[in-house]
């Protein structure tokens, strides 16, 4: 592709050389006429007239090739960062979905720089994003997710698709165009009466001449003026109507441009997995396709905009009866399609978020697809790791969770990697309830409640302490038991912020509360009084630890789950190494 683009790039620059020096030489055809010599004429400056514009749709077709070659030369450029896990400003990290109260998404890095959102998008438009957003953050049942995984595993190969798609330029107005085009077609259409339209249109068929003959001083221009007075009749008895579209459709053409290029693409991509065809066929009809359509109301949006904006155009709009006429169709379009534009846009937002979910596993083909048990709760995965480092960066480990073991205790010292193996877990969940892939030789899991306590902290605007934050943390936690899905839970340095005393008895207290509910979970701690909990639950509970190593002065890691508890901390080493006098 980056040769492509090079042979793209001199060809462009061959063409602007040829028009240029085309532009030179009318130039000096006309210099050379001035005086009105006998020897040349004014018409030989149609020569170089009719060359330059013979070459516009060749330059044309060659700018348009290579701003593909280029935007396709960017998708892979951007794709290979993100496996080596470089997450720039050019992909969005979905900052805008963050929810601090959400059960999981703060503790495992959903949104935000270096996301998994971020690691995922491949999305054009925002409800695409918006959706994508939703299924990292929305707890799904197993037919559900299968469908999701169908779709994803459907559109894997399509990388032809996948190219496609990153040509369409993105567009900054969504925010505002999504709104006020909803509010426009959820309205009752307002036909106008046929004759105000007649009318319009006979005035404005008579403009047109009118206005030629004006410019080429073949009429007065009183005859212009007297259009223009005919015409408004028509403009003040509709002028509510008109102002009332206007308003509603002001700024939204560039992101129904950008809306309908993007069902387009979907639209000519042939797929042979069922459910995306079936996605597929919403966008068709008798008459026309979704794209069509949009794009229909685009330019009628467009028209009406420059006619209402622009200072200069506005009078032959008024003069043709454009103000009438344009909003004489956007009232039809909306009758014809308003009832659609809903299912459009989660139709192209679900296709969006399949791609995206269909990108990462192509560009992940050693990772598994999960598997769903409907029936038992249960989380076993064989060398799971973290998505988000970068593959050789990550030591992988093994877990198993079943009704009747659903507690593992985990204990560990400072830096050893007990929060990245939850994480590891959570996300890898997290990524199951899109239909995607995750990092692990074999993963299998319910369709659990997720809840997550890990990164607390305290706030002086809000007078809350640490040891607070974690304890409310943790009643959302054990609320989320009383609901009918089970929930699997991660807490990471559990009632970190009190004393031991108080931390062994609240952290059982806690532990057995949830179990009791039959919720599976995992609990790290360096605290090695707690591990006696697992102990005291033999039955239900198992302990795992990580360790390090001290060797000629240097502390090590190996990131290693082993079973049984930790026999020592490196609190006091750590000190050491950092120069504290203990």
């Amino acid at each position: 592709m980056a040769v492509l683009g090079t042979k793209l790039t001199r060809r462009d620059l061959r063409f602007v050389r040829f028009r240029v020096a085309i532009f030179v030489m009318a130039v000096g055809l006309a210099i050379l006429c001035f005086g009105d010599p006998d020897y040349v004429s004014w018409w030989w400056i149609s020569i170089p007239a009719l060359l330059f514009f013979s070459l516009l749709p060749f330059h044309h077709v060659c700018i348009k090739r290579l701003k593909r070659a280029q935007a396709v030369s960017a998708f892979h450029a951007s794709r290979l960062r993100r496996l080596d896990r470089e997450f720039g400003a050019d992909i969005s990290n979905g900052a805008e979905f963050t929810n601090d109260l959400h059960p999981w998404t703060q503790d495992l890095d959903v949104f935000g720089p270096g996301s998994l959102f971020q690691l995922l998008n491949e999305c054009r438009t925002q409800p695409g994003r918006r959706k994508l957003a939703e299924w990292l953050q929305t707890i799904s049942d197993g037919d559900t997710i299968r469908l999701r995984q169908a779709r994803a595993q459907g559109l894997k190969n399509e990388l032809a698709l996948r190219e496609s798609l990153a040509c369409v330029p993105d567009s900054a107005q969504w925010e505002s165009a999504e709104r006020l085009l909803m509010e426009w077609v959820q309205e009752s259409a307002q036909p106008m009466p046929w004759w105000i339209v007649a009318w319009s249109l006979l005035i404005g068929v008579i403009a047109i001449p009118v206005i030629v003959l004006v410019l080429m001083e073949m009429l007065s221009l009183k005859m212009l003026l007297l259009v223009i007075l005919l015409q408004a009749p028509a403009i003040l008895m509709t002028r509510r109507q008109i102002k009332s579209v206007a308003q509603r459709m002001d700024n939204v053409d560039s992101a129904l441009r950008q809306f309908g290029l993007v069902m387009d693409v979907f639209e000519r991509h042939s797929v042979d997995e069922p459910a995306i065809r079936d996605l597929q066929n919403r966008f068709h009809s008798e008459s026309e396709t979704a794209s069509q359509a949009i794009q229909c109301l685009s330019r009628l949006t467009q028209w009406l905009n420059n006619a209402t904006r622009n200072q200069f155009f506005a009078p032959i709009a008024w003069a043709c009866g454009l103000f009438v006429l344009l909003t004489f169709l956007l009232e039809r379009w909306r009758l014809k399609h308003g009832r659609d534009v809903a299912d459009w846009l989660e139709t192209t937002a679900c296709l969006e978020a399949s791609l995206s979910v269909a990108g990462y596993s192509f560009d992940h083909p050693q990772d598994c697809l999960p598997v769903i048990s409907d029936t038992q709760p249960e989380l076993i995965a064989e060398q799971v790791g973290h998505p988000l480092l970068k593959e050789s960066a990550c030591v992988r480990n093994s877990v198993s969770l079943t009704s009747d073991k659903p507690l593992l205790l985990i204990s560990g010292s400072n830096m050893s990697g007990k929060s990245t193996f939850l994480r590891s877990l959570g996300a890898s969940v997290v990524l199951t309830l899109c239909g995607s892939v995750v990092r692990a030789k074999s993963f299998r899991t319910y369709p659990f409640q997720l809840a997550t306590a890990m990164r607390v902290s305290d706030s002086l605007q809000e007078g809350r302490s640490l040891f607070f934050t974690v304890v409310r943390r943790l009643k959302t936690v054990v609320d989320l038991t009383e609901q009918p899905r089970v929930v699997l839970f991660l807490l990471d340095e559990i009632l970190n912020g009190t004393n031991s005393h108080d931390r062994r008895r609240g952290a059982e207290a806690v532990i057995r509360s949830l179990v009791a509910r039959h919720a599976l979970g995992i609990v790290t701690t360096h605290d090695l009084a707690l591990t006696k909990i697992a102990e005291s639950m033999s039955d239900q509970a198992v302990n795992k630890h990580f360790e390090d190593k001290i060797t000629d002065g240097q502390m090590t890691f190996d990131y290693t789950l082993r079973d049984g508890v930790v026999e020592r901390s490196n609190a006091i080493e750590l000190m050491r190494m950092l120069g504290l006098d203990v």
